[in-house]
């Protein structure tokens, strides 16, 4: 019995100890060093997002021919749209808008600063801008994309164009018969849209 009872507190004291043991190491569990370190390994996620593909955050458009803003539109409101006559064709300018209403300024987006004009001809066309469009009649009107902007100010001899469109992407609309249709616009980024209208753009060809 005596035995028993000796085995039995002996069993309970060590337990008592492996317990009190476990308490005393605990708060040195798990510090194992930097890397486990919640906050260092949010300064980690950052890095990581700022080698991340930047994005053009446009809310909105508007269409210039000639200077003219001929249609507008910005969070799901518009207002104006696009007249061609049959057998002629139009120069569009595309100037996209931020939250606020302001010019976004896409040649400040597609690459990061500091970064010299060779090097973003080197990204296969990953950061550059372009328009994507479509869902129009195309027995009413054609449309002619201009990508190099440069190739066309080289071929009209217009030095200053960049200027004065500062960062916009231009289009060719072409009238082909008398006739209503709409255009569904997209801002591509390399592969993928950056920003799709809301509401697509009425066009008449008279």
């Amino acid at each position: 019995m005596f035995t028993y009872f000796f085995r039995r507190d002996f069993s309970v004291a060590i337990s008592q100890l492996m317990l009190i043991s476990l308490v005393a190491v605990l708060p040195f569990m798990g510090g194992c060093g930097e890397d486990d370190n919640p906050i260092v390994d949010d300064g980690h996620d950052h890095e990581h997002e700022a080698d991340a593909p930047l994005h053009a955050d446009a809310d909105g458009f508007n269409l210039e021919i000639n200077g003219e803003v001929v249609y507008h539109q910005h969070q799901g409101h518009h207002e104006g749209g696009l007249t061609v006559k049959a057998g002629e064709e139009i120069e569009i300018h595309v100037h996209f808008l931020d939250a606020d209403e302001n010019e976004l300024h896409l040649d400040e987006v597609a690459a990061p600063p500091g970064e010299d004009d060779d090097h973003d001809h080197d990204h296969d066309g990953a950061e550059f801008f372009s328009l994507g469009l479509s869902g129009y009649d195309s027995s009413i009107i054609n449309i002619h994309l201009d990508h190099d902007e440069h190739e066309h100010e080289e071929e009209h001899g217009e030095h200053g164009h960049e200027e004065e469109h500062g960062d916009a992407l231009p289009f060719g609309l072409e009238g082909l018969k008398a006739g209503k249709t709409e255009i569904k616009l997209q801002l591509l980024h390399g592969d993928h849209p950056d920003f799709t209208a809301a509401l697509p753009i009425p066009v008449t060809v008279e």
